[in-house]
């Protein structure tokens, strides 16, 4: 064990052990990798305006993520300037929709950072969890959206379930975080219970639990922050949506809108599809959802009306830039801004925004 810390904090293999991961998964799905080409190619032939829109919103769908970060750890007093939660927010999506389970290492990758600025470990947990639910809950209110306006044919009541309870889980976690002390006095009362079930001294974990109950009272959630916070989650959603949106139009040279054309689709549709790839993609199949995401976007738009051509050319350069350039993107601020001097370093120097 003591080997493999020596070995993680040697600054050559920091280095060198995302390019043989990225090296060994290229191989792996070789046989996956034309749809790059294909993307490059009908890049050439698509309208400006549109690949420009396509990535000033992926780009800034990212950037919304990471204001969420900065300010949720702020709440909890751990004051990190934008320009570091966007690092980490690009380095941890690479991860992310690099490797088979990448999610996980995400995480991990996420905590470790946040540590380093100096957050407890129940900021760091309440950040994953609140942050987490924003994101579902408005993720299923645009698809909900998108089923009801097109009368599509899909689970409505699985998405009203999730969407409650992703509102549920939202405001326990705020509510946590305003009374600290109403949960301390359940420990006390309910904790000796449970060990006394499991026939365990009654105070076994107490301590502990309350020790982590106490830092909840670091977190100051205001109002006005907690809605500021879900305002960059749905800003977050819909900018990412707008990407795909603004696809069409460099696919097609015409803007999707609220009633369809011939061979196109509408705002609705956009939103349908860009709801049921993000759910093809969080299966993790292949990194990032490769092949699965594509197929989905595809048959969805097709479905609202496009052609199988534009529809098969916009989620191409949807995947091209939001998924592969963005990853690129990812992979180098990771090498450069945590490879090179470890993940649990602070923040970089300077006046705090």
């Amino acid at each position: 064990m003591r080997f493999l810390r020596q070995l993680a904090a040697n600054r050559w293999v920091r280095w060198l052990a995302p390019l043989a991961v990225l090296i060994v998964l290229g191989i792996a799905f070789r046989d996956q990798m034309p749809f790059l080409a294909d993307g490059v190619r009908r890049l050439r032939d698509a309208h400006l305006g549109g690949v420009l829109l396509v990535l000033v919103a992926s780009g800034a769908s990212l950037v919304a993520m990471a204001e969420v970060m900065r300010l949720l750890m702020g709440a909890g007093g751990t004051r990190v300037p934008l320009r570091e939660t966007t690092a980490i927010t690009l380095a941890s999506n690479s991860w992310s929709t690099t490797l088979p389970g990448g999610p996980a290492f995400s995480a991990i990758l996420t905590y470790q950072v946040q540590r380093g600025w100096g957050a407890s470990v129940i900021l760091c947990g309440w950040f994953f969890l609140l942050s987490s639910a924003l994101s579902t809950m408005w993720l299923v209110l645009i698809g909900g959206a998108a089923v009801l306006f097109l009368g599509a044919q899909f689970s409505v009541w699985s998405l009203v379930v999730t969407f409650v309870a992703m509102i549920a889980l939202a405001g326990a976690v705020y509510w946590a975080a305003r009374h600290p002390q109403r949960l301390e006095g359940w420990a006390r009362r309910l904790l000796p219970r449970v060990n006394r079930l499991l026939r365990r001294d009654p105070a076994a974990g107490l301590e502990t639990a309350l020790d982590q109950i106490h830092q909840l009272e670091t977190v100051q959630l205001s109002r006005t922050r907690f809605s500021v916070a879900a305002g960059w989650s749905l800003a977050n959603r819909l900018l990412d949506a707008l990407s795909l949106w603004a696809c069409i139009w460099a696919v097609t040279g015409d803007l999707p809108w609220l009633e369809a054309q011939p061979d196109h689709t509408t705002i609705m549709g956009v939103l349908l599809a860009y709801t049921t790839a993000k759910i093809a993609g969080s299966a993790q199949v292949t990194p990032g959802g490769l092949g699965t995401v594509e197929v989905t976007i595809i048959a969805t738009l097709v479905a609202s009306g496009m052609t199988a051509v534009d529809a098969t050319g916009t989620a191409i350069i949807y995947r091209l830039i939001s998924f592969a350039f963005i990853t690129a993107v990812g992979w180098v601020v990771y090498t450069l801004h945590y490879a090179r001097r470890g993940v649990t370093a602070r923040a970089a120097d300077g006046p705090l925004q």
